[in-house]
């Protein structure tokens, strides 16, 4: 309605234009009537030039260039056309009614580029107002496009804010600033004009932007970065005074600038073309940070994935006083956030939230809504009521690694070397003391992997000793060792290349930059990334003495754990051929499954399943 409406006061206002103006056109046009006696004695001297006769008129122009008209009884209009005629003048005859039409087609030629040029123009405004109706004012492209919440706060609040309970605490001094800002002043404190929230995508920094307002109750203005920059310059600018004009007006308020790397970059890198408009945008921004006053009630916040590309003079105190880091969620945040997602979802008993958190090392907060959402997909494509522990295995599968490819055909020999190569990786992780947990064993083929073993730490791991970074580099080994015993060294694939390259990465890694050598010692190696290498390729500054040293020591390293490796393959062959085969029959084994089959012959295991490992802390914990 409100667009119709525009669309008719605009035509209003460019057909008041048009006949306006035509109507002083017609007004300077007017042409002096003359006598009949004049008409005759301008004709008989020969001074005029071109006439047009209709019935009872004539509109003539004399050699003077002057345009007038007489008027005759309709009677004598043949005889002044003869007369005409007869003194030479250029006579054109109109029928009755030619003169209107004649003059609308004048106007429409002549207005016809001017209306042009307005629906342009017009168009063009939309196109830089955001695309809505026609614009409410001619510079409304210099108007913010920020969307004010007023009247419809945020309804989103810290309980629907979960796994950063740090991060919760820090943000709560500004909702009691927000509340309650002559508190701060009575105590000479000065609160922070603006909080920059970074992190990973998907960490949740514009729910808790959001969270923020919701809690404080107050209004929300929310703008993107991107929505400063334009084609003109000037135009970012302009938007920025705007966006600081709403906000003293609703204050006391928050202005939420998501992504705002896009605007706020450092200045003065060289860059092809340059980019003025967004210097501009910036310079702006920074003034309208520094000027306004913290008494007004307004905190402007901030989100980025990239705070190392942003301005200093953006991270100042006075302006970003707080930069708050959004970590990814450890485990038992993890789980809060799942408990979150599932309030809507019909979820089965057996559903068990914080086995599917540890499942789940690595995953953000928007990773895990997606995990719950695929698996009440997968659960409504299989026709279920409820949402069961293997739909939520099966959406994690194919997050993790991809789609199950059933359209692949493998060979029974194919399928055993596959078998041999997961149930090596698998077994060695279960000999070796300090490996992860095996969850489950598969040779499904998914995403670019032809089988899977994998492995679910019991807990989130920020550091790894020496003695579990080689469990992880023996567990790769031995897919590969697997297929060099049962099958010769002619016998091996191709299939081992990942594996060599991360146990390769890995022990480089250790021996440069970890100081775990003890021939080349504690130390780190600077490795630099060179931009012109093809795909950013590492570059160590080194001697090359030291270099063939630690080639030589990763070289010793992988050749010894490829040897335990071996031993541990070799002394088990009769288990491992009894997996294979029954890796073979179901092509999905649980660890418990494998665990079992390890106890039949006899097998001492080093590395329990998960919920072994469970149990003996529930254990200690009760001792």
């Amino acid at each position: 309605m409100d667009r119709f409406k525009g669309v008719l006061i605009w035509i209003a206002i460019i057909g008041s234009a048009i006949f306006f103006f035509n109507f002083i056109e017609r007004a300077s046009q007017t042409r002096a009537r003359v006598s009949i006696n004049t008409f005759y004695k301008l004709l008989d001297e020969g001074k005029i030039v071109r006439a047009s006769v209709s019935e009872g008129r004539v509109v003539f122009k004399t050699s003077q260039g002057q345009s007038l008209e007489v008027n005759f009884p309709k009677d004598y209009t043949d005889d002044v056309m003869e007369k005409l005629l007869q003194k030479g003048v250029k006579v054109n005859t109109l029928s009755r009614g030619a003169g209107s039409v004649g003059w609308l087609i004048s106007l429409i030629l002549s207005w016809l580029p001017i209306i042009l040029f307005v629906g342009i123009w017009i168009l063009l405004l939309r196109q830089m107002g955001g695309g809505g109706g026609v614009p409410r004012n001619a510079f409304s492209f210099g108007k913010s496009r920020a969307k004010v919440y007023i009247d419809e706060k945020p309804k989103v609040t810290f309980k629907d804010v979960a796994g950063i309970e740090e991060v919760k605490e820090e943000v709560k001094e500004i909702i009691e600033f927000l509340k309650d800002p002559a508190r701060f002043k009575k105590l000479g404190g000065r609160p922070p004009k603006g909080v920059l929230l970074y992190g990973e995508p998907g960490v949740g920094k514009t729910l808790l932007a959001k969270a923020i307002a919701g809690e404080a109750h107050v209004p929300f203005i929310s703008v993107s970065g991107s929505d400063f920059v334009e084609m003109f310059v000037g135009v970012g600018a302009a938007r920025v005074r705007d966006l600081f004009e709403t906000a003293k007006k609703h204050a006391p308020c928050i202005i939420f600038i998501d992504e705002i790397d896009a605007v706020g970059r450092t200045r003065g890198v060289i860059n092809i073309g340059g980019n003025d408009e967004r210097e501009q945008t910036l310079n702006q921004l920074l003034v309208e940070m520094d000027g306004f006053d913290t008494s007004e009630g307004i905190i402007v916040i901030a989100a980025t994935n990239r705070p190392d590309i942003l301005d200093p003079a953006l991270l100042r105190p006075g302006r970003f006083d707080r930069q708050i880091f959004i970590p990814k969620p450890d485990v038992r945040g993890r789980f809060e956030i799942l408990k979150v997602h599932a309030k809507n979802k019909k979820l089965s008993k057996d559903v068990d939230l914080m086995m599917v958190a540890r499942a789940t090392s690595g995953f953000t907060g928007a990773d895990l809504e997606n995990l719950l959402n695929e698996a009440a997909l997968l659960a409504a494509r299989k026709g279920k009521g409820e949402i069961t522990m293997e739909e939520i295995e099966e959406a994690l599968d194919r997050i993790t690694m991809g789609l199950e490819r059933k359209g692949m055909v493998l060979s029974l020999e194919q399928k055993e070397k596959i078998a041999y190569h997961e149930t090596g990786h698998a077994i060695v992780s279960f000999l070796t003391e300090g490996s992860d947990p095996v969850h489950k064993v598969s040779v499904i083929p998914r995403g670019m992997a032809l089988g899977v073993t994998q492995q679910l730490p019991i807990e989130d791991k920020y550091m790894y000793d020496k003695k579990e970074i080689l469990a992880k580099v023996k567990t790769m080994l031995g897919g590969r060792v697997a297929e060099e015993v049962f099958y010769g060294k002619d016998g091996i694939t191709t299939g081992a290349e990942n594996d060599l390259q991360r146990a390769t990465e890995i022990v480089y890694r250790m021996v440069s930059s970890w100081g775990m050598s003890e021939r080349v010692g504690p130390i780190s190696i600077r490795r630099d990334v060179n931009p012109f290498l093809r795909g950013g390729t590492e570059v160590m500054e080194v001697s090359e003495e030291l270099m063939r040293e630690i080639d030589e020591e990763v070289k010793r390293i992988l050749e010894e754990a490829y040897k335990e490796v071996k031993e541990i393959i070799e002394q088990n062959k009769e288990v491992i051929r009894a997996i294979v085969k029954k890796l073979i029959e179901k092509e999905t084994i649980s660890c418990e499954e494998f665990a079992q089959t390890l106890k039949l012959y006899g097998v001492s295991i080093k590395t329990p399943c998960k919920e072994e490992r469970e149990e003996k802390k529930e254990k200690e914990l009760v001792k």
